[in-house]
């Protein structure tokens, strides 16, 4: 099952204030905020935010996703991790052992 955007969005959110110690009241620090050119997160705070995204959510980010300008505010990245779930999930076979659907274990599949 795909993870929520808001569930991603507030996941991200947290690491980033939490990893980078982004105060509680900063104006400045918003789902929209780009979290570089405002000094967010910092060249190694990419690496390690793109490793957090990839063993969290079990997913591979491309240079597509990476250099994206969707990639630069928590609401962007919340939307890439989520079309990759959903991408990911597309292509995963279905189940077997639907009424109907052979299974390898079965006699004469």
């Amino acid at each position: 099952m795909v993870t929520s955007p808001d569930r991603i969005t507030d996941a991200l959110e947290r690491h980033i204030r939490d990893q980078f110690h982004v105060a509680p009241g900063d104006k400045y620090f918003t789902r929209d905020a780009h979290l570089y050119d405002l000094g967010f997160v910092d060249s190694a705070g990419v690496v390690e935010l793109i490793a957090l995204i990839e063993t969290t959510f079990q997913i591979e980010l491309g240079d597509e996703h990476i250099f994206s300008d969707a990639f630069t505010t928590i609401n962007g990245i919340s939307g890439v991790v989520h079309r990759c779930l959903e991408q990911r999930q597309a292509s995963q076979p279905a189940m077997t052992g639907a009424p109907g659907a052979a299974s390898a274990n079965q006699p004469g599949s």
